[in-house]
C-alpha cells in the first residue's frame, strides 16, 4: 500500500483490525459520534506520527473496524 503518510509502527499494526481491540496508548480520542443515542465512531490522532483514525463501532460486524483516514486509503 502507498500511504500519504508513514503510520508507525503502533499504527501500521491497529490499521483494519476490528475495533473491538483498543487504542494503543499514543492515540488521542478526539471525537465520538452516534446515532439514536449509541455510539457509532470514535476519531483518534496519534501524538506519534499524527495518524487519524475512525474506530468504527456500529454497522456491520464486517466494517466495524480500525480505518486510517489519512493514509491515502479512499
Amino acid at each position: 500500500m502507498d500511504l500519504w503518510i508513514q503510520p508507525c509502527a503502533d499504527c501500521f499494526e491497529l490499521y483494519g483490525l476490528p475495533s473491538a481491540h483498543r487504542p494503543h496508548d499514543k492515540l488521542t480520542l478526539n471525537s465520538r459520534g452516534a446515532v439514536k443515542d449509541e455510539r457509532a465512531e470514535e476519531h483518534y490522532t496519534c501524538v506519534r506520527c499524527r495518524a487519524a483514525f475512525a474506530r468504527v463501532l456500529a454497522g456491520e460486524p464486517r466494517k466495524q473496524i480500525w480505518l486510517l483516514l489519512n493514509a491515502g486509503q479512499h
